[in-house]
C-alpha cells in the first residue's frame, strides 16, 4: 500500500496557511480549507481544512513583532486502483513562535514585511484498505503512525508603496509579491501496522521530512475605493523526502482585501505535477482548489 499518498496530500494545506502581509492586527485567525484529485483517476481524492492563529505579545516603535502561534488541522484521503483500495486521514497539532518586521522604507518605492515562524507539531496518521498481495489472494492493510516534528517558514513580502509623488498611476500594476520557503523535519516516529490483523514487524517508518518553496505575484489592484481585488500568479517547487518525490506548482489566485491591510479572502488553484526520475503512476498529476479566510484583516 503506497501511504506517500496520503502524505502528498496531507501537506497541501500548508499552501494556505495565513502571512503577514501588509499590515495586521496583534491578533491573527485564518480558517483554510481545500480538496484535490488525481487527474488520471477521479477517485484519487483528497481534502484538507484547519485553523491557525497568532498573537503578536511584542510590538515595537520600529515594527518588530514577535509573538505565540498554533495550528490544527485535519486532511484525508482515499484512493482505489484494480488491485488496491486505501483510506487514509491525518490531524496535525502545533504550537510555536512567530517573528516579524516592517520595513516602511525599503527601498524608494518599496516597503516590505518579513516574517518566519517556527513550531513544534503532534501528528497522526490512520489509514486502512485491502489489497491483492504476491500470492494473489486479497488482503487487509491498515496502519498508524505518531510522529513529533519541527516546522517552520520564511516569509518574504514586498510592496509597492502608495501615493508616491509622479507614479500614482503605476500603483496597481504588480503591488505585491511574495516568497514563502517551508520545512518540516520528524523528531520522533512510531509506528504499527497490520496485514490480515497480523503484526507486521519489519513495515518501516514514513520519513514525513519535506521541503518547499512557492512565489505570488499579484498582477493588479483592482478597485476605487477601500475593498480591492488582487489577481495572483503562483509558482513553486515541493520535495518529500519519504518517496524522493519532486513536484512542481503552477496555477492562479484570486485574493480580496481592504486598503492598506492583507489579504482576508483568497481562492486558489492549482496544478501540482511530479518530475524527475520516477515511476509513472495515476497520481503524478493533481488538480488542486483552496481556500483561506482571515476575518481579522476585514476592516
Amino acid at each position: 500500500m503506497k501511504k506517500q499518498k496520503l502524505f502528498l496530500f496531507s501537506i497541501l494545506f500548508v499552501m494556505a496557511l495565513p502571512v503577514s502581509g501588509q499590515f495586521r492586527d496583534k491578533v491573527n485567525i485564518s480558517l483554510f480549507t481545500g480538496g484535490s484529485a488525481a487527474q488520471q483517476n477521479g477517485n484519487n481524492q483528497g481534502y484538507w481544512y484547519g485553523l491557525y492563529m497568532d498573537y503578536m505579545i511584542i510590538t515595537t516603535d520600529n515594527f518588530w513583532n514577535l509573538g505565540l502561534c498554533t495550528l490544527a488541522s485535519q486532511t484525508g484521503f482515499k484512493s482505489n486502483d484494480l488491485r488496491s483500495n486505501y483510506n487514509g486521514s491525518n490531524f496535525n497539532l502545533g504550537a510555536g513562535v512567530t517573528v516579524g518586521k516592517y520595513f516602511e522604507f525599503l527601498t524608494n518605492s518599496k516597503s516590505g514585511y518579513f516574517g518566519s515562524n517556527l513550531l513544534i507539531k503532534s501528528n497522526q496518521d490512520t489509514g486502512e484498505g485491502t489489497s491483492i498481495g504476491s500470492d494473489g489472494v486479497l488482503g487487509k492493510y491498515s496502519m498508524t503512525q505518531k510522529d513529533i516534528m519541527i516546522a517552520g517558514e520564511l516569509n518574504i513580502n514586498i510592496l509597492k508603496r502608495p501615493g508616491l509623488e509622479g507614479l500614482e498611476w503605476q500603483e496597481n500594476i504588480f503591488p505585491r509579491s511574495q516568497l514563502r520557503l517551508t520545512f518540516q523535519e520528524p523528531i520522533s516516529s512510531q509506528k504499527n501496522s497490520f496485514w490480515n490483523n497480523i503484526p507486521i514487524n519489519e513495515s518501516a517508518m514514513w520519513n514525513k521530512a519535506s521541503y518547499g518553496a512557492e512565489f505570488k505575484q499579484s498582477l493588479y489592484q483592482i478597485g476605487s475605493y477601500d475593498l480591492l481585488t488582487e489577481p495572483k500568479i503562483i509558482a513553486g517547487y515541493n520535495y518529500f523526502k519519504g518517496d524522493k518525490s519532486n513536484w512542481w506548482i503552477a496555477g492562479g489566485e484570486i485574493a480580496l482585501k481592504k486598503r492598506g491591510w492583507d489579504d482576508f479572502l483568497s481562492v486558489f488553484f492549482v496544478v501540482k505535477q511530479e518530475f524527475g526520475i520516477y515511476t509513472p503512476n495515476l497520481n503524478s498529476r493533481q488538480l488542486v482548489l483552496g481556500l483561506n479566510l482571515q476575518l481579522t484583516n476585514l476592516k
